[in-house]
């Protein structure tokens, strides 16, 4: 981050999250050359990202989104634009229906929501798309079994033997969402995967969706690699081909701006900050992982020597006990008021917060090209009092 920038961020109010435009715009550069070099669609995934006051400038490279229910698919169409993708475990009529509304891409998980709905869908939109995800049966997943579609008893798709004839007839997509922040060797182990084992069913349909989890915009991912694996492909089934990254478009494109409450000390140092591991990052505790913080590192037992009195852990202002961001060596002691600045804090974050305890939910802003810091938006009582 530039200097100014840093500089910026020191004198927000807090708790804060800040979308960097500048990384953002980096991150998408890269997508657009994947587009463009390998012929395919790249959607966002909304459920990672629904800071939509950023959707103006995501929409000039991505072609789209991809929603999980009725919600994100009207939040997309209203103020991203473009194609609206909707995948569901399982639909409500009433819920399908409004969703018909905002997208005409439907992405069934069964074959049953499929018999039960496939013909509505065709009746209320001329335009239809209809999808039906399959389970690759690959496990490829490294972060967290938690989100691994293809884990045993997956609730996620419908198997190979299960694509039959009639069932092909009935769809003109296939999805295969079956990664999460996987580089490029696993992003051709899929595709290789799906051509081996599903070329029967390919060869039956028009278009394929081959999911998000596809982390490009990391700096060991190789695009080119993927670029390839992609060509091939569509030149073995010439077939559109689409991708729905989430959190690829924004890695380590923005932050989550706390302040140091109280420091305290119980065998010892602890610091009390305004941003919560619990209702704020709750992916911490959930996946588990310790985020990055600027000016500071993650404490190990390499860097406890020399001056211990540097090392604090940090929690949230809850009352849970296990509310604990991690521990940090930092670059000088910390007192009341000191910044505390999370990176890498724009993807599952806005979209997963809670108002556990009556915690606030942190700012909106954005950080323009130039410098500038926007505020967005500012939550107050009468949003945590209209949730209950």
């Amino acid at each position: 981050m530039h200097k100014n920038h840093l500089e910026a961020l020191q004198h927000i109010e807090t708790p804060a999250y800040v979308a960097d435009i500048a990384a953002i715009k980096r991150n998408l550069e890269k997508a657009k050359y994947i587009r463009e070099q390998a012929g395919v669609k790249i959607l966002l995934a909304t459920k990672a990202f629904s800071m939509y006051s950023v959707f103006p400038i995501m929409s000039e490279y991505l072609d789209g989104t991809t929603a999980s229910g009725l919600y994100e698919a009207r939040l997309g169409a209203n103020h991203f634009g473009k194609e609206v993708h909707t995948y569901s475990p399982a639909y409500k009529e009433d819920d399908l229906l409004e969703i018909l509304q905002y997208s005409n891409h439907i992405y069934f998980n069964s074959i049953s929501q499929l018999n039960k709905y496939g013909d509505l869908v065709r009746e209320k939109r001329k335009d239809a798309i209809i999808g039906l995800r399959v389970n690759p049966q690959l496990s490829l997943v490294k972060n967290s079994e938690l989100y691994d579609p293809s884990a045993p008893n997956s609730r996620f798709g419908i198997h190979k033997e299960e694509l039959t004839e009639s069932v092909l007839a009935k769809v003109d997509l296939l999805h295969f969402h079956n990664l999460c922040e996987n580089l490029a060797e696993d992003s051709v182990r899929l595709i290789s995967h799906i051509s081996e084992k599903f070329d029967f069913a390919i060869k039956n349909v028009s278009r394929i969706n081959i999911g998000g989890g596809h982390y490009y915009s990391h700096p060991e991912y190789d695009i080119d690699l993927l670029i390839k694996t992609l060509k091939n492909f569509r030149t073995k089934y010439n077939i559109d081909v689409t991708l729905e990254p989430g959190g690829a478009h924004l890695y380590d494109a923005g932050y989550l701006v706390s302040s140091v409450i109280d420091t305290i000390e119980n065998n010892s140092h602890i610091a009390i900050i305004d941003a919560s591991a619990s209702t704020h990052m709750p992916d911490v505790l959930e996946v588990p992982y310790t985020p990055k913080i600027l000016n500071a590192e993650i404490h190990t037992k390499e860097n406890t020597i020399n001056n211990n009195s540097l090392i604090y852990t940090l929690g949230g202002n809850t009352c849970m006990t296990g509310d604990i961001i991690g521990t940090y060596r930092f670059d000088d002691k910390l007192h009341t008021n000191d910044k505390i600045i999370f990176t890498d804090m724009m993807q599952y974050t806005t979209v997963k917060n809670t108002t556990f305890n009556g915690v606030p939910l942190p700012n909106i802003g954005i950080l323009h090209e130039n410098g500038k810091y926007e505020l967005i938006k500012k939550f107050n009582y009468k949003d945590f009092e209209d949730r209950l």
